[in-house]
């Protein structure tokens, strides 16, 4: 989406986008091009944060490694310039420097990506992502629609997964214990959000 006050800005590296100022915005940096989203709204952030409540629970309980919410950034290093972040993410315990967390991006994929749809994202758009995070080797990816209340999984190793409420979402080789109702990414959240 075009932001005015960015008209100006060109291509930018990685470096240069993590100190850019933007407030109230969701951005990534694809292929150099700075892309702005408005906020996702209540919708959007209550399947986020239900997701990452029982993500939460079940990685931090075993050790298995980490669960982040919006606003973390991923340098996809097998593509240029790019920068994803996802609605929220897993990152396996081996996957984490031993040493702790540094300064800056992650350089690296995310094994698991949830994407929240939002009324802004086009369809051509959240392709893009989808071979982003499959090109950069992401292992499983979450889509979520709050609108429809459903959930399409696609894993690097299975088909193409649509599930709906009534239906299981699991972890599948990623988090092979983890399983939750796909009624439960989308608890609180009013059933008509068609306008």
């Amino acid at each position: 989406m075009a932001h005015p006050e960015l008209a100006d800005v060109m291509l930018m590296t990685p470096e240069e986008f993590l100190v850019y100022p933007l407030e109230n915005v969701k951005a990534e940096l694809v292929r150099g091009e700075l892309r702005v989203n408005p906020p996702g709204g209540g919708p959007h952030g209550c399947a986020g944060s239900n997701l990452i409540a029982m993500l939460i629970a079940h990685v931090g309980s075993r050790g298995l490694g980490r669960v982040f919410g919006d606003g973390v950034g991923y340098q996809l290093l097998q593509l240029p310039r790019t920068v994803r972040v996802p609605d929220a993410s897993f990152v396996r315990a081996d996957q984490l420097p031993p040493e702790g967390i540094g300064a800056g991006l992650f350089k690296f994929a995310p094994a698991i990506a949830i994407e929240v749809l939002s009324p802004s994202e086009t369809a051509s758009e959240l392709q893009e992502k989808l071979e982003d995070y499959r090109v950069a080797g992401t292992d499983l990816v979450w889509v979520a629609d709050p609108v429809r209340r459903t959930v399409m999984v696609v894993a690097s190793n299975a088909p193409l997964l649509l599930l709906q409420e009534g239906e299981t979402l699991t972890g599948g080789d990623v988090l092979p214990e983890f399983s939750c109702a796909v009624d439960e990414i989308f608890e609180g959240i009013a059933r008509d959000l068609r306008e």
